[in-house]
């Protein structure tokens, strides 16, 4: 087991005749917090706050949800459940390796 923790950072990349990038990343460690906020209102969304760095997902605000909104939300429902199952698999490999 190591006792490297989480972090998050935030890369700011521009170049000349070029967009602007910006890319967040979350490594996630305990001190992160997810959570839904709005539920059983008009504006739900995901919010993930790591140490200084938050990130909100939701649909549009100030408009009537469509299909499109459904589509992409479930896409992330989809996406998470996969990487779930890869941390299980990792969990469970690293886990078999350690007790042999």
């Amino acid at each position: 087991m190591d006792n490297y923790s989480g972090y998050t950072f935030t890369t700011i990349t521009g170049r000349p005749g070029e967009a602007m990038s910006v890319t967040t990343s979350f490594y996630l460690d305990e001190t992160a917090r997810i959570d839904l906020h709005g539920a059983g209102k008009d504006r739900p969304f995901l919010g993930i706050d790591h140490g200084e760095v938050s990130v909100n997902i939701g649909p549009r605000p100030n408009v009537a949800v469509t299909a499109q909104d459904v589509a992409l939300v479930r896409r992330l429902a989809d996406v998470a459940a996969a990487l779930l199952a890869e941390v299980e698999r990792l969990h469970a490999d690293q886990s078999g390796r350690a007790a042999a």
